[in-house]
């Protein structure tokens, strides 16, 4: 009977780890689509079209994540409070999310200059080519007001995840990629009267479908009296300098730590490709294919974060080593098949983005880093859930930075550098330098887990 009531027990626990780790998935896969649908459509064009929103959007990924960063940080408070189970955890989580979203609109006001008005200084951050860089420019320059809305909405959707309510964001997710579609092959094409913009059209599209969606979450919260709707001005004199201070702290650790790990990865493709533009291609290809692999493993360390920060805020930390070994198993597990499946999948998907008869450099490259990119799935699916699913949530974000920069920038981008300029060693075992950072990570991080010093329960310390 005991074996049964753990079994039900444990079974009930993977179901509410998956209930809220598939809206989570389907949020980031959406996402992460947006881009991909912007290069699938410009593809049909050129070549150089796909070079340049690539690295357009890797520059934009950079900026997207340290703003999810920064929701990542106040989410993880609010799922601390959120476990409290009580109306003052409740005023907690919603001054938390409150300050979380003035965070955000001031970081994106600070990144919107950069984008409106210096869009070229990144774009040659990533490519010697005139004609990339004056593409790439024209995309950011149309897409920097929507970091408002990206803020606004990321901030929202963090807090509804610690509220254990992330369906919300996703169906409003849905409706904008849906636009984006839509409103892309108006732009890019010229349907409707309109005339055929390219890679402008889809950064008009995106912005559009940003500007919607954020107008539609807001709205739906407002009909429901949602909690997360009302931020009246007069709540700003209520926030302590204490609690801002808090959450401050851990926002922008985590939101430090994200776009280290980003703009890691954009001089880790930066390296790489940067004397070769076939390489370059390649990358291109392959980040958004491997960003929409990767979004069930992001939905799984997300709602393990929720559910670790719940625990750690109720302080009933017997419960964390079965919490810990749970999330830890599904994770791995749902790795290996993200790899097999896009192992099967892999001639359809490559299909999608090289049209030729006769395979092209670039397209010759792609195939075989794509083999690595699949495998390196399964290991990123256990340094994932450790870093944001359990000892980030667990209030141990400085350690997490700090992993993520050794490994990363100690490691992987000075042995990238001097294989590729100093040896000039083939890039498919360039690129095999991933799944040794990766495997760095997860040593590191078992060690931190067993030391037992990485759990603060940050709710407590809200006024």
């Amino acid at each position: 009977m005991a074996f049964l009531t753990r079994y039900f027990s444990r079974l009930s626990q993977y179901k509410t780890l998956l209930a809220l780790a598939v809206p989570v998935a389907l949020q980031t896969a959406i996402f992460s689509s947006k881009s991909t649908v912007d290069m699938l459509m410009l593809g049909t064009l050129s070549e150089l079209d796909i070079a340049a929103i690539g690295l357009a959007a890797k520059a934009q990924m950079i900026i997207s994540f340290f703003i999810i960063g920064l929701s990542i940080g106040g989410g993880q408070i609010a799922a601390q409070c959120f476990g409290i189970k009580s109306k003052d955890g409740e005023r907690k989580l919603h001054n938390t999310v409150f300050i979380t979203l003035i965070l955000s609109v001031v970081v994106s006001l600070f990144f919107f200059l950069i984008l409106f008005f210096a869009p070229n200084l990144l774009m040659a951050l990533g490519t010697q080519s005139a004609d990339i860089i004056s593409k790439g420019s024209d995309y950011l320059q149309i897409i920097a007001l929507s970091l408002f809305c990206f803020a606004y909405a990321s901030s929202i959707a963090c807090g509804l995840r610690a509220m254990h309510q992330p369906g919300i964001a996703t169906k409003v997710s849905f409706i904008g990629v849906t636009l984006n579609l839509g409103l892309n092959w108006v732009f890019i094409f010229g349907h409707l009267g309109m005339p055929a913009m390219g890679i402008k059209g889809a950064a008009l599209g995106t912005l559009l479908s940003a500007l919607i969606e954020c107008v539609i979450l807001y709205f739906y919260l407002k009909s429901k009296n949602h909690l997360l709707t009302h931020f009246p001005a007069s709540l700003l004199k209520q926030l302590t300098w204490r609690d801002f201070k808090l959450v401050t702290k851990l926002s922008a650790t985590a939101a430090i730590n994200s776009v280290v790990w980003a703009a890691g990865l954009f001089a880790f493709h930066a390296i790489l490709g940067y004397s070769d533009p076939n390489l370059l291609v390649a990358l291109s290809v392959l980040a958004p294919i491997e960003a929409l692999a990767m979004s069930l493993l992001i939905g799984l360390a997300t709602a393990g974060s929720v559910l670790v920060g719940n625990i750690v805020g109720a302080n009933q930390h017997e419960k964390l080593p079965t919490a810990i070994r749970q999330h830890l198993v599904l994770s791995v597990g749902v790795g290996v098949i993200s790899a097999a499946l896009l192992m099967a999948l892999k001639s359809l998907v490559l299909s999608m983005f090289f049209h030729n008869d006769l395979p092209s450099a670039a397209e010759q490259l792609t195939t075989g880093l794509y083999d690595i990119m699949a495998a390196s799935l399964i290991v990123k699916s256990l340094s994932m859930m450790l870093i944001v699913g359990i000892l980030r949530a667990g209030g141990d974000a400085r350690f997490c930075l700090i992993t993520d920069v050794l490994a990363q920038w100690v490691f992987l981008l000075p042995c990238a550098y001097w294989l590729t300029h100093v040896l000039h060693v083939d890039p498919i075992y360039l690129f095999g330098l991933v799944l040794l950072e990766e495997g760095i990570k997860v040593l590191i991080c078992f060690w931190r887990l067993n030391s037992n010093r990485w759990v603060r329960n940050l709710a407590e310390s809200m006024n």
